[in-house]
């Protein structure tokens, strides 16, 4: 009898799973935010309809998570898509995709368009989740593998992160200067305390995982945060130390959304046939200077042109230019590489931002292809060495920067296989409780 069932339900899998996602291996995925691809560029996601928001969702909610991104080229590729579920740390879940999701666990991405009278021609790819062929049954944490196909085998060229959130706790934080003066001026904190009155939570200290991101930057995001203080209601999280971060400073800016005349902090625009170049203004480091307060996105950026007098599919009007930056540093650092940061270069360290150093100029340099819009960038220094990164080295870090504060609060309870996401609240360090 046991040999009848576990052949039926060997058919059924083979039937009814596709078998090409078991060339996916969960076991050396990489749950992180990447780019395999060089032809994918302006990859972003977001809540739909809203470019400058974080991909979390209220599960239920009717909200969506809106992907999209551009190909490279006249020939478009097909591309295919799952999702997974994670664990708080970010490893794939021990849960089958029938437990955490309906639908189909491979789809193919069938919403395109291909760039309308630009130099650069692209197809502009667009997908949202939940839809008609995949919705989650499950929060927490999910990653969303983009792949291409050539039989049975699979090539990955895209994995983007996305949550999905419950609302089971009350959540109440406060961002805080830091008391201690080593740190007063340069840093911020974010205190907050947990009512699970009604919810049953049995080892508070074992159940309760706290993450907290400074604008949705993973790679120094706090984890491991343990309570200050607990009784029968309440959890409380406040800490000197253990929730700080370094403030840092603003975003650095610059603007290339019209080609006739040069935006903000551009010092050359000209067209060489195939391609638009932009040189932006010589960056300096701010280690040294005094805070300045200005408007940026938190590292995020925008797509938006000015070619023409209907501009409201910027998605696929607008067009790719040669991006030039430079950073003055009057000799090369020893074991430490200077990459260009944020949502432009999709918050990674890698060969495709990292920074060149010319001894003729004293600059570190590099070209980026980048699509026509408003961006946020800084410079970030990564010790070869020791693995460390500094936000702050070119930067400076003053306690009057304007961050957000990501309070994710996950819930593991031994009787289930997953981490649930119990509650989201966004901190702003100068506007207080933006969203919970």
């Amino acid at each position: 009898m046991y040999i009848k069932f576990i052949y039926i339900l060997t058919i059924f899998f083979s039937i009814f799973i596709p078998k090409s996602l078991f060339s996916i291996n969960k076991d050396t995925l990489i749950c992180e935010d990447k780019i395999y691809s060089e032809r994918l560029k302006s990859v972003r996601i977001h809540v739909e309809g809203e470019e400058l928001t974080y991909p979390i969702i209220e599960l239920n909610a009717g909200q969506n998570i809106s992907f999209n991104f551009d190909q490279i080229g006249s020939n478009p590729d097909d591309y295919y898509y799952t999702i997974i579920h994670c664990s708080s740390e970010w490893k794939p879940s021990n849960l089958f995709f029938f437990e955490y999701a309906t639908g189909f666990e491979e789809n193919q991405i069938r919403n395109y368009s291909d760039s309308h009278s630009t130099f650069v021609q692209y197809t502009h790819y667009d997908l949202l989740i939940p839809n008609d062929d995949i919705q989650c049954k499950l929060s927490g944490n999910y990653l969303l593998v983009v792949y291409t196909k050539n039989g049975d085998l699979e090539t990955i060229v895209c994995t983007k992160r996305f949550m999905i959130f419950e609302t089971l706790i009350e959540v109440g934080g406060n961002l805080h200067s830091v008391v201690n003066s080593l740190y007063r001026k340069t840093s911020q904190k974010l205190d907050f305390e947990i009512n699970y009155k009604n919810f049953e939570i049995y080892i508070p200290e074992n159940e309760i995982k706290p993450v907290i991101l400074q604008n949705y930057q993973w790679n120094n995001a706090i984890y491991n945060i343990k309570p200050s203080f607990l009784d029968n209601e309440n959890i409380v999280y406040d800490w000197e130390e253990k929730t700080m971060f370094q403030a840092a400073n603003e975003y650095r800016t610059f603007d290339i959304i019209n080609l006739e005349m040069m935006g903000e902090h551009v010092e050359n625009l000209e067209f060489k046939d195939p391609y638009y170049y932009v040189d932006l203004e010589n960056d300096k480091s701010k280690l040294d200077s005094k805070y300045s307060k200005y408007k940026d996105f938190n590292g995020k950026f925008g797509i938006r042109t000015k070619r023409f007098k209907n501009n409201d599919y910027p998605e696929i009007q607008a067009d790719y230019i040669i991006v030039k930056f430079s950073l003055s540093y009057n000799v090369p650092l020893y074991n430490t590489n200077i990459y260009i940061y944020g949502e432009l270069t999709d918050y990674e360290l890698n060969e495709n931002n990292k920074m060149i150093y010319n001894e003729k100029t004293r600059c570190y340099e590099k070209l980026l292809f980048l699509k026509q819009g408003y961006y946020n960038y800084r410079y970030v220094a990564k010790n070869t060495e020791t693995g460390k990164i500094d936000h702050t080295f070119f930067e400076g870090s003053f306690f009057e920067t304007e961050n957000d504060y990501l309070l994710l609060i996950y819930y593991r309870n031994p009787r289930y296989s997953y981490d649930k996401l119990i509650n989201f609240s966004i901190y702003n360090s100068a506007n207080g409780l933006i969203k919970n």
